[in-house]
């Protein structure tokens, strides 16, 4: 009887470390995310969500493409920010730093809204901008708009029942229903 108390103590202290440790990796940025997107005027939770599908919360990943840190900078990106904010260009190094990264990602996240902000839906076109790039983006806002969505579906489906990558579709189906939901655990 004493062994079992033991183990279940044992037991539910390391579910109380490990529920601990989680949540302290899915908020030790959120003031980094907060003061950077209230700069940019984007949203939160649209950020965190990005943030989450992008590195799960690593600032230290590097992307199969050369994409860095929590947000996955381009150097492309880093480059236009810097040209744009009138800063001297960044060393990739840099672009490790939290705060910067956020700052950059929030920045081209912004960016990406106001390009697509007469879109029939600014979000899931700044997102897809994000992922695939504006080439690819363009061509599809020109196929949402040259066919309206069908009676009874949502634009949001529409457009994206028109996205021919499913590794982008379901990117931005992913951040989109975290964004909504506000949830981080799982």
């Amino acid at each position: 009887m004493r062994r079992r108390i033991v183990v279940l103590g044992f037991s539910l202290l390391v579910l109380a470390a490990g529920i601990g440790w989680l949540y302290h990796h899915l908020t030790r940025f959120d003031h980094i995310i907060s003061q950077a997107s209230a700069r940019n005027g984007v949203d939160f939770y649209l950020v965190k969500a990005l943030i989450f599908e992008e590195s799960w919360f690593r600032p230290d990943i590097l992307g199969p493409s050369g994409e860095v840190g929590l947000m996955q900078i381009t150097a492309a990106a880093a480059a236009d920010f810097s040209a744009r904010k009138g800063f001297p260009p960044f060393y990739e190094a840099r672009l490790f730093e939290p705060e910067l990264n956020v700052e950059i990602g929030c920045w081209y996240l912004h960016q990406s809204l106001e390009r697509y902000k007469h879109s029939p839906e600014p979000t899931v076109f700044a997102l897809l901008r994000y992922n695939a790039g504006e080439v690819h983006t363009d061509q599809w806002l020109r196929l949402v708009l040259a066919k309206p969505a069908p009676a009874g579906m949502s634009e949001e489906r529409y457009c994206l029942s028109l996205v021919d990558y499913p590794k982008t579709r379901d990117y931005v189906r992913r951040i989109l229903q975290r964004a909504r939901s506000q949830n981080f655990w799982f």
